[in-house]
């Protein structure tokens, strides 16, 4: 009986194991390595951003504030998992493999007061008003900033222009002037006349320019007479001037000497911006660096400055507004450039970006220049034009004003023994403040010519073709004028302190010019005018 119970209570287990493998064996899922997936954080709101409403009346905690365990257990499953807990047995009382009880899922219960989605408790009203007005106000005041805030002009912040004008009634300035008149492409070529008798010569003349090159005789008549007066004085009539339009320049050729170059801008300074383009043409250093101190000294009002140099032989004729061209030649130009230049008291070297040699507004006199036929005009970078301009800026300093004190012509100084040899302390002395500047420093082309043997035999190779002209500087000071030495002279010796080699010899000679100018001066003003009758 024992026995026999015994057997089947153990065939009833081993028979009741055997159903519930094959039970679990028709639900049997692999196991796989469970995949966290992180959830997705709620969006953080910043110091001065406005949460939700729904948010500040729920008392359910945010993301970020639940528990660890109910944001993993939020995480979605996959489709395997999801079949696995379906075949899973939920029933209570039904035992799964290991022989335990599962635990009956939970049905969803009715969302409580505190949920999201329901309306607010009346005690909480007051606040969402507040809250409302607060975000009300800050609307206004935001539309109220829009509407005060001026509107972004629209278009290029530069306009580029073809109207040129032309200041200097020496023979550079006619012949620069008859040439531009000539281009059919561009604007009417307007003259600057600096005072009323000039204008009435002009009127006389019939408002024309006139070129002769050898037998033949070219006459242009499209140029504008621009009488230019002092900004408190009074227009002539009829020179075509309207005193309450005054219209801006938009690129200006100088070719006036640069000792009368700062006196005459001064006439038009008014009418000269950002906008404006001004073109140097003449023998000078460091016109442009006077201008700046004397009428440009605030950068962003400042035009840009384009340095020339003319090679064609001008000659004169009898007539008031003709000249005659003797040997064709060409017009260099370049930029002047201030970046990368350290000016005097700077520790640094101030770059744009940029450089103004890629911008419009700075090229574009070059660009226009450069296709105007029969001026032959080119545009070159600084230490190239530095190469064209210093023979005959150098022949202007030191030849100059050894004439102008031994009071001789050209062919007398070649004769002279010892006024050849203060002639080449004076070269040796620029050449070496030439090599120690900048321009030269960071070429080293420009460096080697300034140091080679080359550059001194272009000087007096000059001088020797002069033959038996006179020099213009010693006329001026013959007769108690000013001269262009602040600029020949004087530049170099500026630049000499600036770079700590200070020629000596140089600078005296500069003050000697000025003292027998000065001299002359004064005894012009003690003769007693005679007036016959």
């Amino acid at each position: 009986m024992v026995g026999r119970g015994a057997s089947r209570r153990v065939s009833g287990v081993l028979t009741t194991t055997a159903s519930s493998a094959a039970q679990d064996t028709a639900s049997y899922v692999p196991w796989s390595r469970k995949q966290f997936i992180p959830p997705r954080r709620a969006p953080t709101h910043g110091p001065m951003a406005v949460p939700p409403l729904q948010e500040l009346l729920s008392n359910e905690p945010s993301a970020e504030e639940a528990p660890e365990e109910q944001r993993l257990g939020s995480t979605p499953e996959s489709p395997r998992e999801m079949e696995a807990d379906a075949a899973a047995p939920t029933r209570k009382g039904e035992a799964d493999i290991d022989g335990q009880e599962a635990v009956p899922a939970k049905q969803p219960g009715p969302a409580g007061p505190g949920s999201r989605g329901t309306a607010p408790e009346p005690e909480k009203q007051p606040e969402l008003d507040r809250i409302r007005s607060k975000v009300a106000l800050w609307d206004a005041d935001e539309r109220q900033a829009r509407a005060a805030r001026k509107p972004v002009r629209q278009g290029p912040l530069f306009e580029t222009s073809d109207q040129l004008h032309v200041m200097g009634l020496n023979l550079t300035g006619r012949y620069i002037a008859h040439t531009l008149a000539g281009c059919q492409t561009i604007p009417p070529v307007r003259y600057i006349l600096h005072s009323r008798s000039v204008a009435r010569k002009w009127r006389q003349a019939g408002e024309q320019l006139v070129l002769q090159r050898g037998v033949q005789v070219v006459a242009h008549t499209r140029v504008i007479g621009e009488y230019a007066p002092l900004p408190d004085s009074e227009p002539v009539p009829g020179s075509g001037v309207d005193p309450e339009v005054v219209e801006p320049i938009a690129n200006l050729i100088v070719t006036l000497p640069a000792a009368h170059v700062v006196r005459a801008i001064g006439r038009i300074r008014h009418r000269l911006d950002h906008r404006s383009t001004i073109c140097l043409v003449n023998d000078g250093l460091g016109v442009a660096e006077a201008l700046v101190e004397a009428y440009f000294p605030n950068e962003l009002t400042r035009p840009v400055f384009v340095l020339g140099h003319f090679t064609t032989s001008l000659g004169h004729t009898t007539q008031d507004f003709s000249v005659a061209e003797i040997r064709p030649g060409r017009l260099y130009l370049s930029l002047l450039a201030t970046h990368g230049r350290r000016e005097p008291g700077q520790h640094l070297r101030i770059k744009r970006h940029p450089p103004p040699e890629r911008t419009v507004r700075a090229t574009h006199l070059i660009r226009l220049l450069s296709a105007i036929p029969g001026l032959h005009a080119t545009g070159h970078p600084m230490h190239d034009f530095l190469r064209y301009k210093l023979p005959s800026a150098v022949f202007r300093t030191v030849v100059d004003p050894v004439a102008a004190l031994l009071d001789c012509r050209y062919d007398q100084l070649a004769r002279n023994a010892y006024a050849r040899q203060l002639m080449d302390r004076l070269f040796g002395e620029v050449a070496q403040v030439m090599s120690l500047v900048p321009e030269c420093r960071d070429s080293e082309k420009l460096r080697r010519y300034v140091t080679s043997t080359r550059f001194r035999d272009d000087v007096f190779h000059k001088l020797m073709r002069q033959r038996t002209a006179d020099s213009r500087m010693r006329s001026l000071v013959g007769r108690g004028f000013d001269t262009d030495i602040d600029f020949l002279s004087g530049y170099f010796v500026r630049r000499g302190h600036e770079v700590q080699a200070p020629p000596l010899a140089l600078d005296s000679v500069m003050w000697a010019v000025k003292a027998r100018q000065l001299a002359v001066m004064e005894d012009m003003a003690r003769d007693i005018p005679f007036q016959e009758t």
